[in-house]
């Protein structure tokens, strides 16, 4: 029966929509305005389940057979918006489809999206011309040493966040719109419980 309103609620756009409302809510407790203008977009690769998962593929830079997921979010760490595809798609020409997400779930006051070396110059002309955004690329072999590159730490510590979640640990679902599912919902839960 949990699964029925899972599958129905996931089809639907039910469990997007409840996370962008206490989004919302999460950041006027923090006193900041109720859409963010600033995002953080990053990806990362995870391993799939042995059994019948598509679309999955070979991530050569990690080493990892499976997916990445996409995800875009606000200074605070919360997740905005994610898109789940194989990982063997580069970051550049992926990142387009959770931008696009991102527009299409109304976030108007959205001006600049901060990125790392692996999203390059077209896909910066692409969003200027698409949304009127600016993609800012910090690149970490510019700064000397270790140092903790600004605001960019926020997306790395969500993935951090998001790896407690055991449903997230490793890819088990066989279509992306689960696994998607199953990110707004570890966020929905870390929001809630700082209510």
């Amino acid at each position: 029966m949990c699964y029925y309103y899972f599958w129905k609620w996931r089809n639907n756009g039910t469990w997007e929509g409840l996370n962008k409302a206490l989004v919302q809510r999460r950041r006027r407790k923090a006193k900041r305005e109720a859409s963010p203008s600033v995002g953080v977009i990053d990806s990362q690769s995870i391993k799939c389940s042995e059994w019948g998962v598509v679309p999955k593929g070979y991530d050569g830079y990690k080493k990892i057979n499976g997916r990445k997921r996409h995800i875009i979010v606000d200074t605070l760490g919360l997740v905005l918006v994610v898109v789940v595809h194989a990982a063997n798609q580069h970051d550049s020409p992926a990142a387009r489809a959770v931008l696009t997400r991102l527009m299409n779930q109304g976030y108007e006051r959205m001006s600049k999206i901060l990125a790392d070396s692996a999203y390059g110059k077209k896909l910066a002309r692409w969003l200027k011309k698409s949304y009127g955004l600016i993609l800012e690329v910090v690149k970490v072999s510019e700064l000397a040493g270790f140092q903790t590159v600004p605001m960019r730490w926020k997306v790395e510590r969500t993935f951090a966040w998001m790896n407690w979640s055991r449903r997230l640990s490793k890819d088990y679902e066989c279509g992306v719109n689960s696994h998607e599912s199953f990110v707004y919902l570890s966020n929905i839960s870390r929001m809630l419980k700082h209510f």
